[in-house]
């Protein structure tokens, strides 16, 4: 996690793994960290009665074990389950607390679109591509474009395409791109797309791709020269004079090649 607290409560000896973005936590106070951190990811994965168990069994705290168990019987809001946990250890201070509940009151009241775009951005941040695409890919099968707006939707596939680029798929992060791009004719998406055709295009096909969207082929090739250079920076050992000699287009292929072969399980 981003950064840690001392912890003074018992350590379990047995920690509690959150589903949600692949870590374990040994502590009441680690738990308070994260609850607090990720705001959007306090859902089942984390409030549930293996929650429960693990806080009256691994660290003694029967009566809260108890009392949360109650509360999701009852299938209260989650400020009633995460409150009591906050205030067991008194890891907050009043001022703290009370910026927290607002927080968490006002995730509770937007829309269910936007509370699951923010739950795959922080997915996003912590690594966890695959389960973050799988909450965008939920938003635009169900979208309702008349509710939120198509610039929200716009977003989403560009955000979208990012957690695909981490996966090195660059053809499906275009495809993103490519329909964002035609909801809102956005300059900065169509920079996007042009910079990550040449990642998965051969060279003919490029250039047909070029010519089907109509790109001005001097800006075209200026976004894909921004593309070897950033890939250019990612890769230290490459920046060797023989490297520099190559022609731009060798330079990418190599690129390409080097990216293709890192994504492979």
């Amino acid at each position: 996690m981003g950064g840690y607290y001392f912890c003074q409560a018992p350590r379990a000896q047995h920690p509690f793994y959150i589903e949600s973005i692949g870590i374990h936590i040994w502590s009441i106070e680690e738990l308070c960290y994260y609850m607090k951190e990720n705001v959007y990811l306090l859902d089942e994965t984390i409030l549930n009665d293996k929650l429960c168990v693990w806080l009256a069994e691994e660290l003694g705290l029967k009566k809260l074990g108890r009392l949360l168990q109650k509360t999701l019987e009852a299938g209260a809001p989650a400020m009633d389950f995460v409150m009591p946990i906050f205030q067991e250890c008194g890891y907050l201070t009043r001022t703290e607390l009370l910026y927290f509940k607002e927080e968490l009151l006002q995730v509770q009241i937007e829309p269910q679109d936007v509370r699951k775009k923010m739950k795959a951005d922080y997915l996003v941040n912590y690594g966890m591509y695959v389960r973050a695409i799988g909450e965008y890919e939920n938003i635009l099968f169900t979208r309702n474009p008349g509710r939120l707006g198509t610039q929200f939707y716009a977003v989403v596939l560009e955000n979208m395409a990012a957690a695909y680029a981490h996966l090195f798929r660059f053809e499906e992060a275009a495809d993103c791109l490519w329909e964002s791009y035609n909801a809102l004719k956005s300059r900065k998406v169509y920079d996007k797309y042009l910079r990550i055709l040449p990642l998965f295009l051969p060279e003919k096909r490029y250039q047909e791709r070029l010519s089907q969207i109509r790109a001005d082929r001097d800006h075209a090739e200026a976004m894909k020269a921004d593309t070897v250079a950033i890939l250019r920076e990612a890769l230290e050992s490459r920046f060797a004079k023989e490297w520099d000699a190559l022609p731009v287009r060798e330079q990418l292929a190599k690129l390409k090649r080097d990216y293709l072969k890192m994504s492979q399980g």
